[in-house]
């Protein structure tokens, strides 16, 4: 898929203005070169979930026993479930990823359990968020509208108990396991560089 280059270019200028580090690597490879640069043996290292993290091969860097990962999928039950998810607020780096970045430099989320945009907003010492070029959009109208689009797709592959799992439409619904309970718009960081954001030349997530 080929992508704008100066509308990535305006967008990586414009994190940066907000005091976000922001850089652009053509692919997967270069991402995870590049964040193998951003941790030290033994950090407490956590990630949210993210199909864009999995399919750069980020899980097998994180597991290689150099780090102190907190891995909720490791969880023997719900209470050290929790325990895991609580701990990540105190991790040297989190990884993440968005559901949309906006071209004026604003990082777009929405949540379900809301402890991945609650670990972006405070906690962790630093945020590394990678997301495909995919993920730009021009407006937050646009960043909201591709939630929507998406959003149905992703609680389909959780086996999410809503409505738009069944036929892929938002109802924007009030069901227990409704996926978009939160949203959270990163405007500008207060501590410089502690949000890193990397944006992939490929078309990565949902």
């Amino acid at each position: 898929m080929d992508f704008d280059a100066k509308l990535i270019e305006k967008t990586i200028e414009n994190l940066k203005k907000r005091q976000f580090n922001a850089v652009y690597v053509p692919d997967g490879q270069r991402a995870m070169e590049l964040i193998k640069t951003m941790v030290k043996s033994g950090d407490l290292v956590a990630r949210s979930g993210s199909v864009t993290l999995s399919r750069i091969g980020l899980d097998n860097f994180l597991k290689s026993g150099e780090f102190d990962y907190r891995d909720q999928a490791r969880a023997k039950d719900e209470a050290d479930k929790k325990r895991i998810v609580r701990r990540r607020f105190f991790a040297d780096v989190f990884f993440s990823s968005a559901n949309a970045i906006i071209s004026d430099g604003r990082i777009y989320n929405e949540d379900g359990a809301s402890t991945r945009v609650s670990a972006l907003i405070y906690g962790p010492e630093k945020v590394v968020i990678v997301a495909g070029a995919n993920k730009i959009v021009e407006s937050q109208a646009r960043a909201a509208a591709r939630v929507k689009k998406v959003a149905p797709q992703n609680c389909k592959n959780n086996n999410f108990d809503t409505p738009c799992a069944v036929d892929g439409v938002c109802h924007d619904c009030f069901v227990p396991g409704r996926s978009c309970c939160t949203t959270a718009i990163l405007n500008f960081s207060r501590i410089p560089g502690r949000i890193n954001v990397i944006i992939v030349g490929q078309e990565l997530g949902i």
